[in-house]
């Protein structure tokens, strides 16, 4: 068979690819591939997330790279075509060349694409589920392909969430600029970032609370941060987050604004428990780990059969995942049950007139304010009994039903 009309295509998917840590210059490199219609050479793509040089920052760069130790012919001319694919493998981006490559040798393009067009622009397509799908197409002579031969391979960054609640005790008294410091630590590296939070004292800002970010010179980078309030009984408000992933260069210190103002938080009742402000922070860490792996390699089929098979597995995915989805029991139906037959309490939630037992472990997972009060130095966390005077009896129990089964039935 005359290899000169075959189609070879390497299929690179990168997972988590908005936690890539790398700075300009700094390469992410694909696994090895070799092709049987290409002589023994061997080959990798080489991704720069923030550009090769100062000229490209803000654009991503792509390279073919051929190793150093193949097999192959010392000049090895090859035609060739760099893309990045959307979810259904249509081609967003692309563009070929030809190049004579030697050993040691690669050729591409310092600017590829914005890296704005890939992380805000058009980020559903590029990066569904976070995966941004890299293919190269190669051949020799002209492209009247009868066959096919393909590689898929997959590298994935791995990431650390780690989630802590910010406590700040007597908030009403708080003096203006005076930061209230909470660490995030890892088991193993100790600190990774910093938060202070205090409020501003100018008339001008309407004494803003801000949360100072200061991350540390540990391995693990920080890529994301979500802050929330808690409100009492468990509310959950978004009031802020950063997102590190489409600077080109990322700041040491960054002061971020939440959307709440001391002044409001003050107001409000609910935003305040016992005069202690609740923050939810939500940290991602890149942990500057990459696991790759080629998944397979179909070699010399004809190129209807790979459209076919690709077709055929998509559909097959698809009715397996419906398939898992439709044998899975109702774990929240379970849940509820446990709850409405009060079996195995551990604790009460007591109001003016009426306790109602409930589990630790329940509240804790579903309420981060309940997680703190039972996990903290706070008196309720030596007794199996939390007084919620201030609720009427219906609210209570309409509290405890959403907990455990995620419904409010009778609101």
């Amino acid at each position: 068979m005359n290899d000169g009309r075959k189609e070879c295509t390497f299929l690179w998917f990168i997972e988590k690819y908005s936690y890539c840590w790398h700075e300009k210059g700094e390469l992410l490199t694909s696994p090895r591939f070799s092709f049987d219609a290409l002589e023994g050479t061997v080959w990798n793509l080489v991704l720069f997330p923030r550009g090769c040089r100062n000229e490209e920052r803000g654009n991503i760069s792509l390279f073919l790279y051929r190793s150093a130790n193949d097999a192959g012919p010392e000049y090895f001319p090859v035609k060739y075509e760099l893309s990045l694919l959307a979810a259904d493998r249509s081609a967003l981006h692309s563009r070929d060349s030809q190049f004579t490559f030697k050993r040691n040798d690669f050729s591409g393009y310092n600017q590829l694409v914005q890296m704005d067009e890939i992380h805000l622009q058009k980020k559903a397509e590029y990066l569904p589920n976070d995966t941004l799908s890299v293919c190269c197409k190669m051949w020799k002579g002209e492209r009247d392909w009868q066959t096919a031969e393909q590689i898929s391979a997959r590298t994935r960054i791995v990431v650390e969430k780690i989630w802590v609640i910010h406590i700040v005790e007597n908030f009403s008294t708080l003096q203006p600029n005076v930061k209230k410091t909470r660490k995030i630590q890892s088991n193993v590296e100790g600190d990774l970032v910093i938060l202070n939070l205090y409020y501003t004292d100018d008339s001008c800002d309407e004494e803003k609370i801000i949360i100072e970010i200061v991350p540390s010179d540990a391995k693990k980078i920080l890529h994301k941060c979500k802050f929330s309030l808690l409100e009492k009984y468990g509310i959950i408000r978004d009031c802020g987050g950063i997102d590190y992933a489409f600077d080109a260069e990322r700041l040491s210190i960054h002061k971020l604004p939440l959307s709440f103002t001391r002044e409001a938080v003050l107001k409000k009742s609910e935003y305040l428990t016992n005069d202690m402000f609740f923050l939810l922070c939500e940290c991602t860490f890149s942990t500057k780990i990459t696991l790759h792996t080629i998944e397979e390699h179909r070699h010399e089929l004809p190129l209807a059969v790979i459209k076919q098979k690709r077709k055929h597995d998509d559909n097959k995915d698809l009715y397996k995942a419906a398939e898992k989805i439709s044998e899975c029991c109702s774990v929240s139906e379970d849940i509820k049950a446990i709850y409405i037959n009060q079996q195995l309490t551990d604790m009460e939630l007591r109001t003016k007139t009426k306790s109602f037992p409930a589990h630790k472990v329940v509240l804790c997972v579903r309420s981060p304010v309940f997680e703190a009060m039972l996990t903290s130095d706070m008196k309720e966390t030596n007794t199996a009994c939390i007084p919620v005077d201030d609720l009427e009896d219906d609210t209570v129990e309409q509290l405890l039903l959403f907990l455990y089964s995620d419904s409010l039935e009778r609101l």
